[in-house]
C-alpha cells in the first residue's frame, strides 16, 4: 500500500475520530448512560415477548392496504422515472440544456426523505392511503430513476443512431433505441423498490398515510408491545415472501433468461390487473387525488418561495446535529457490520456453508426494522433526544452494510487468493494480504454511501423525538408554520446534495483507484 494512501486514510480516521469524540462531548453519544439505562431496554424486550396474535384479524385489512399502496406507489413511480432516465442521459439527449436540468431534478427529489413526502401529502390530501400512494410514488421515482440512469449512461449509442438514421422521432428513438437496452435494469430496480416500499409504508403510517404501520403505531402509543411485535413479525413475513419471489424474478432477468412472448403479455396483464384491483380496493378517488395535487403544489410553493430566514441559525444547528447522528450511527454500524459481512460470505473466507447462511440472515432480519420504528423503541428505553437517533440509525445500518459487505466479499477476484494459497500461506495471511486489501475499499465505499442515506433518515427522526432537525420540523408542522418547514427543507436538500456529490467522488476514487 502506497505511503500517500496510508497517510490519506490516517487523516480520514483522525478527522472521523475527532468528530465522533465531539459528538460524545455534546451528549450525542453516551456509552455510560446506555450501560446505566440498558435494563429499561431489556425490560421492554421482555414486555414484547411472547407476540400477541390474538387480534390478527385486525391486521389483515391494513396488511392488504400496505400491499396495495406499495403496488400503486411503485407503478406510478416507475412510470414517472422513465422520462427522467431517458432525458437525463447525455447518451440519449445530446443537448445539455435538457439533460442537465433533468439530472438536477432527479437528484433533487432524491434528497427529500420519504416521511417528509408523506407529511406534505397528508397535509394536502388528508389522512389515509390517498396520501400514502403519491408519497411512495415520489420515493419510488427517486430510487428507480437514480439506479436506472446509471445503466442508461452505459448503453450502446450505435443502437440509438441506427434508429435515428431511419428518421424516427424522439418517442420512437426512446421506444426502440433506449428502453430495450435499459429494460432489464429498470425491471430489476422496480422490483427492488417494491420490496422497499413495503417497509417504507410502515414508516409513513406514523403521519397518517395508512397501511399496517398504523396498527403498529397505535400499539406502540398504547404500550401494547406484545401486539407491536406481532405486527412486526407479520410485516417481516410479508417482506421475506416478497423478497424471495422478487429475487427469483430479478435473477432470471439479470441472467438473460428468454421469456416467451406470451408470458410477457400475461405478465403485463397481471400487473395491470393488480393495479386496478389495488385502486378499487383502496377506493381510490381520482378527483380527490387531482385536487390534492393542486393543494400540494400550493403548499410546496409557499415553502420554497417564502422561507423563514429568522430561524436559519437554529435550523442550521439542528441540521448539524442530524449530521452528527448520521455520522456516529454509521461509524457504529461499520464496526459491527465489518466482521458480519465477512462471516455472511461463503466465498474465500472458509466459513462453513450452514454458518454463513445463518450469518447472512442476520442483516435481513435487522433491515426489516425501519429507523423510525427503532427510534420509538429506543426513546422508550433511553428517553427522547439524539442518542435514540444514533442507536436507531446505527442498528438499522448494520443490516444494510452487512448485506452490502457480504456481496462485496463475494465479488473479490480469486487470482490473488490462489496465488497466496500456492505459496502455502496461512489463513491469517490470506485474509490480510488477499481478502482484506480487495474488500476494504468496497467496505468503506459502502459505509460512505450509507452515511449519505443516514443523513436523510436522521433529518426526520426528530419527528418522533430522536433529535436533529426533524424536531424543529415536527414543531412547525404542529403549528402549521410551513415557511419554517420550507427553511428546514432547503437545509436538508442542500446538505444531502453536497454530501451526495462528495460521497460519489470519494466512492469512485476508492473503487476505481
Amino acid at each position: 500500500m502506497a505511503r500517500s494512501t496510508i497517510f490519506k486514510w490516517l487523516g480520514i480516521s483522525i478527522i472521523s475520530a475527532l468528530f465522533i469524540y465531539a459528538s460524545y462531548r455534546v451528549r450525542i453519544w453516551d456509552i455510560p448512560y446506555i450501560v446505566k439505562e440498558s435494563h429499561r431496554f431489556f425490560r421492554l424486550l421482555n414486555e414484547m415477548w411472547p407476540p400477541d396474535f390474538t387480534k390478527f384479524g385486525l391486521f389483515i385489512k391494513p396488511l392488504f392496504e400496505t400491499f396495495q399502496m406499495a403496488i400503486l406507489g411503485t407503478f406510478l413511480g416507475a412510470i414517472m422515472s422513465i422520462p427522467l432516465v431517458c432525458f437525463g442521459s447525455p447518451l440519449v439527449v445530446k443537448s445539455p440544456l435538457i439533460y442537465t436540468p433533468t439530472r438536477v431534478l432527479m437528484n433533487l427529489i432524491r434528497t427529500i426523505p420519504d416521511l417528509l413526502y408523506a407529511i406534505l401529502f397528508v397535509a394536502a390530501m388528508g389522512l389515509g392511503p390517498i396520501a400514502g400512494i403519491p408519497a411512495l410514488a415520489f420515493f419510488s421515482c427517486a430510487i428507480i430513476s437514480k439506479l436506472t440512469s446509471e445503466s442508461a449512461d452505459n448503453i450502446n449509442r450505435k443502437q440509438i443512431e441506427a434508429v435515428e438514421s431511419s428518421g424516427a422521432n424522439t418517442i420512437k428513438i426512446i421506444s426502440y433505441g433506449v428502453i430495450p437496452q435499459i429494460w432489464s435494469a429498470f425491471l430489476d430496480h422496480t422490483i427492488y423498490v417494491f420490496e422497499l416500499n413495503i417497509r417504507v409504508s410502515t414508516v409513513i403510517a406514523y403521519v397518517g398515510a395508512g397501511g399496517i404501520g398504523s396498527v403498529l403505531v397505535t400499539a406502540l402509543e398504547w404500550f401494547h408491545y406484545s401486539q407491536a411485535l406481532a405486527v412486526i413479525i407479520t410485516i417481516f413475513s410479508l417482506v421475506v415472501i416478497i423478497d424471495f419471489v422478487g429475487n427469483k424474478i430479478r435473477d432470471a432477468v439479470l441472467q438473460g433468461y428468454r421469456f416467451p412472448r406470451s408470458f410477457k403479455y400475461l405478465t403485463i396483464i397481471f400487473i395491470l390487473t393488480l393495479v386496478i384491483w389495488s385502486g378499487s380496493a383502496l377506493e381510490f378517488d381520482f378527483q380527490r387525488f387531482i385536487k390534492g395535487i393542486g393543494y400540494f403544489k400550493n403548499l410546496v410553493w409557499v415553502m420554497i418561495s417564502e422561507p423563514e430566514l429568522q430561524i436559519l441559525s437554529l435550523a442550521f444547528g439542528q441540521m448539524l446535529e442530524s449530521i452528527q447522528i448520521a455520522l456516529v450511527g454509521t461509524a457504529i454500524s461499520f464496526v459491527i457490520s465489518f466482521p458480519l459481512g465477512l462471516l455472511a460470505s461463503r466465498k474465500f473466507t472458509g466459513i462453513p456453508e450452514k454458518l454463513a447462511i445463518l450469518f447472512k440472515q442476520i442483516p435481513n432480519i435487522i433491515r426489516a426494522f425501519p429507523e423510525l420504528i427503532l427510534a420509538i423503541f429506543f426513546i422508550a428505553s433511553f428517553g427522547p433526544g439524539a442518542l435514540a437517533g444514533v442507536l436507531a440509525v446505527g442498528f438499522h445500518s448494520i443490516g444494510m452494510l452487512g448485506k452490502l459487505n457480504a456481496e462485496s466479499v463475494e465479488k473479490i477476484r480469486k487470482e490473488q487468493i490462489e496465488a497466496l494459497q500456492s505459496t502455502g500461506a496461512s489463513g491469517l495471511k490470506i485474509f490480510l494480504y488477499g481478502i482484506l486489501p480487495q474488500a476494504l475499499p468496497e467496505f468503506i465505499a459502502n459505509a460512505i454511501y450509507r452515511f449519505e442515506i443516514n443523513v436523510r433518515a436522521a433529518s426526520v427522526l426528530g419527528i418522533v423525538g430522536a433529535g436533529g432537525i426533524g424536531m424543529l420540523i415536527n414543531e412547525a408542522i404542529g403549528l402549521s408554520k410551513w415557511r419554517t418547514v420550507g427553511t428546514c427543507l432547503y437545509l436538508i436538500v442542500i446538505t444531502v446534495m453536497v454530501i451526495d456529490y462528495l460521497s460519489m467522488r470519494i466512492r469512485k476514487k476508492l473503487i476505481e483507484g
